[in-house]
């Protein structure tokens, strides 16, 4: 366009006028103190590709905040530059769809201007234009088909793009680049300009990773990438020469292998499924709520994300990938379980991001080395990747007990290539209600998991569409930098990319501690929404029934808390105010108002309160500490401050183990017991006397709010004095481990049955299986000969002071069942010996 002509004008103002009707951008930051910029020094905007579509719907924008123009004329001493803006890549020709580089002549003239005036200095602008980046406006396949990957569109897909996705643009203004220290610190004016368009390329290329994910070779060509690897190739022969057969066959079945495991991403199948997620969110809940999407975006602009989440339903893995595209972010690759391969289903899945991992990888090196080594090359290439550190679905609603294996395997691929720092980011997803509630209840107490199938999610789904779940709450808790994780355990760690991880000395203890680490960071995140405070005040009388003014006190304790001596800075709160909470509860039917002359009565029936127990559990450890605290002053028992500390720290660190809680020594666990004191004295439920703690009379009202906060614990010191006196009543050196758990899974079965605790993690066996495992770390229990379980008196020490706590009626048939239990045992162990007698003559 010549410019002596006056065209360009002319042009420029009809494509403006154009673009002013088909467009509409959403633009970050939205404020030029945000973006960092310097307005007393010349800006020059920077594009990754050459568009004059970009230009003008950015000029608008710059504009707006206050920036100027990229169009605009720019005099840096004795250079004149036509517009303030240049571009690093143009296409071969007009329709073509090949990049290439480019040499900005306007930074050159950039750079000769700051080596004429040291004391000037030019700020380089980097722009990132997406068209159908605005993902909650798609809703039709056609826009979907015209929006950005990684392709350069032609100008046929730029004129569509435009029409399609102009309402649904996005423009990031990254912050400013100082082009004076690039000049400072070399002296050659080439070398400054490449330098320059060197770090601005990556800078692009990190932006369109995080909007929409690296550029992956196509699935066939990455299998047989993997199988061409030296360490798929060693598995290959050693496996044909343990099966005598040949290479080529091994290689067939890694390829097999490869192929079953490998995600097709797609990015059309992306928001083809937010469409349809969006609809079906609509349906199942009132809203979803984030929390703390700053950290998210902050480590995602320069790390490479693992997303770590809880795993409470198969909701969990659809709504993260749909809350991280929503806002603007690459949706990560998805680990899922081979049965989750259905057909149809399947398919979608994995052209939506997820690869597919079969349960066990024993006994099959082969599958071992190709997983670990697809693993290595999504990592390697810059994926996100998610995964859930529990292995499976949280039966109970609490956290479960890190699995390692992906994370041995995340660990073993940043050994052998460190490039891009890598984070893991542990998310936080709570429900009010999970589409699965009934048949984890049904596992819970016995009944086999239900097999997956299309019909049986075809029939499902239906049935939950005509449901109302409530409100979703996704919190992101603090990253972990890997880097710096490892710096603090393994110093030199750097040294061993060249060596067998597994042979490395502290590679598994870092790997467990990275799994405990991740869970109880996970925890720290909890929100706290109204049913998980009703769940928690209601079910912990006995028929879930409670005076409304007794729960509405109850709730405001709770919220004093939260907010007075919160558990972590990570954590949030969804509604605090005591009677919005039990509007909210009736107005959802998790509970309901008996009206009654004396005051009116809330309560729940038996299946709601089943659900509402799951609920309960998600948030249940963030009341562990002041409900151990409340227990201890239980049948208006009084104590010194170095009495309460100490019995604290007694009990604590099997809490800390079953409740994966953040304090992790005992100085950090006394400053925790002050302000929870302080909430507790200002409300009249303890009362203080210099170093004297006092509870509050017997049957009074604080007395009342006293001990339903300490219910929060008296199950979990239930199982605990259970497991000890079955192991007490026994004897030294009579149960294994293994005994032992079973007889602690049955009496805590039958002690539920008689006391209709509703809560069927009460005898859980991995709730149990944690507790006897906690009671040898702490060498209270120890192995002997042939394996029997040997103790000494500060092991029944432990139980005489849970015993002080428990309900004397609880404890009391505690000690009856134990010695049922006993008693049906050694007339077994005498049955075995007679029988064996009889079958000697």
């Amino acid at each position: 366009m010549s410019p002596w002509l006056g065209l360009d004008r002319l042009f420029y103002f009809l494509a403006r006028w154009v673009l002013r009707s088909l467009t509409k951008a959403n633009c970050l930051p939205e404020s030029l103190e945000e973006l960092g910029v310097d307005t007393d020094k010349p800006v020059v905007f920077v594009f990754r590709d050459a568009s004059v579509a970009n230009l003008l719907v950015t000029e608008k924008e710059s504009l707006r905040l206050g920036l100027g123009s990229p169009l605009a004329a720019l005099s840096l001493g004795d250079n004149q530059l036509r517009h303030a803006s240049f571009h690093l890549y143009r296409r071969r020709a007009l329709v073509g769809r090949e990049r290439l580089s480019t040499n900005p002549a306007r930074l050159l003239k950039l750079v000769e201007a700051l080596e004429n005036d040291p004391a000037m200095d030019v700020q380089l602008l980097p722009v990132s234009v997406f068209w159908g980046r605005s993902p909650d406006k798609e809703n039709s396949l056609w826009r979907i088909m015209f929006s950005d990957n990684w392709s350069p569109p032609g100008f046929i897909k730029k004129f569509f793009m435009i029409l399609t996705q102009g309402r649904q643009l996005f423009i990031q203004f990254s912050s400013p680049m100082s082009l004076r220290q690039l000049v400072d610190d070399t002296a050659d004016r080439e070398r400054v300009a490449r330098k320059a368009q060197r770090i601005l390329r990556v800078h692009f290329r990190r932006q369109h990773e995080a909007a929409i994910g690296p550029d992956l070779s196509h699935r066939r060509i990455l299998s047989n990438a993997i199988v061409d690897s030296v360490s798929v190739r060693e598995a290959i022969q050693e496996t044909a020469r343990e099966e005598n057969t040949t290479d080529e066959k091994m290689a067939a079945r890694a390829r097999r292998y490869a192929l079953e495991i490998a995600a097709d991403y797609s990015h059309t199948v992306i928001r083809f499924l937010e469409v349809v997620l969006n609809w079906v969110w609509n349906r199942l809940y009132d809203g979803i709520r984030l929390y703390n999407m700053d950290k998210l975006r902050q480590v995602a602009h320069d790390h490479e994300v693992i997303y770590v989440p809880c795993h409470r339903s198969h909701i969990d893995y659809l709504l993260l990938s749909f809350v991280v595209y929503r806002n603007n972010l690459v949706p990560p690759h998805i680990a899922a379980g081979i049965n989750l391969n259905l057909p149809v289903v399947g398919t979608i899945l994995r052209r939506g991001g997820a690869f597919f991992m079969r349960r066990s990888f024993k006994g099959n090196r082969l599958y071992a080395s190709v997983f670990n080594e697809y693993m290595h090359t999504i990592l390697s290439r810059g994926f996100s990747i998610e995964y859930f550190v529990e292995g499976g679905r949280s039966r109970s609603g609490r956290m479960l007990s890190p699995k390692t294996g992906m994370l041995a395997m995340t660990l073993r691929s940043y050994l052998r290539d460190a490039r891009k720092p890598l984070a893991f980011v542990p998310v936080y997803v709570g429900y009010e209600k999970v589409l699965e509630g009934r048949s984890y209840i049904g596992e819970m107490h016995g009944k086999e998991k239900s097999k997956e199938s299309v019909f049986g999610l075809i029939r499902s789904s239906f049935s939950f569409l005509r449901s109302n779940f409530g409100e979703v709450h996704v919190n992101f808790g603090d990253p972990i930098l890997l880097s710096d994780f490892l710096d603090a355990r393994a110093g030199d760690w750097r040294k061993d990319s060249e060596r067998n991880a597994d042979e490395l000395p502290w590679f598994k203890d870092s790997v467990n501690e990275l799994g405990q680490e991740i869970v109880t960071r996970i925890n720290a995140a909890a929100v706290v929404n109204p049913v998980n405070l009703l769940s928690l005040a209601v079910l912990a009388t006995p028929k879930h029934a409670m005076d409304e003014e007794q729960l509405r006190q109850q709730l405001d304790l709770y919220a004093a808390l939260l907010e007075t001596a919160p558990y972590s800075k990570a954590m949030d709160v969804a509604e605090t105010r005591p009677d919005a909470i039990i509007n909210y509860g009736l107005e959802n039917d998790f509970i309901r108002r008996v009206p009654h002359s004396l005051g009116d009565l809330i309560s729940t029936d038996p299946v709601t309160a089943l659900q509402m127990a799951y609920v309960r559990n998600n948030t249940l450890h963030l009341f562990i500490l002041p409900g151990l605290i409340s227990a201890l002053f239980r049948h208006g028992r009084s104590m010194e401050r170095p009495q309460l500390n100490k019995l604290v720290s007694l009990l604590y660190p099997f809490f800390r183990t079953e409740y994966f809680l953040h304090w992790r020594d005992d100085e950090a666990l006394q400053q925790a017991i002050d302000p929870i004191l302080d909430v507790l004295i200002a409300r009249g439920l303890l009362t203080r006397d210099g170093d004297q703690l006092m509870a509050p009379p017997v049957h009074s009202m604080a007395a009342d709010l006293l001990d339903h906060l300490g219910q929060t614990v008296l199950q979990a010191l239930e199982r605990f004095s259970l497991t000890i006196r079955i192991l007490a009543q026994h004897g030294q050196q009579r149960l294994t481990v293994a005994e032992l758990e079973e007889l602690a899974h049955q009496t805590a079965q039958r002690l539920s049955l008689l006391y209709e605790f509703n809560s069927p993690e009460f005898f859980d066996r991995n709730v149990l299986k944690n507790f006897i495992t906690q009671l040898r770390h702490f060498e209270l229990v120890w192995s002997a000969d042939n394996d029997t379980l040997a103790f000494d008196e500060r092991l029944m020490s432990l139980d005489d002071e849970a015993c002080r706590i428990l309900n004397p009626e609880v404890s009391q048939a505690i000690g009856r069942l134990t010695r049922v239990a006993v008693t049906e045992t050694e007339t077994e162990t005498e049955a075995g010996a007679a029988e064996k007698q009889e079958s000697g003559h």
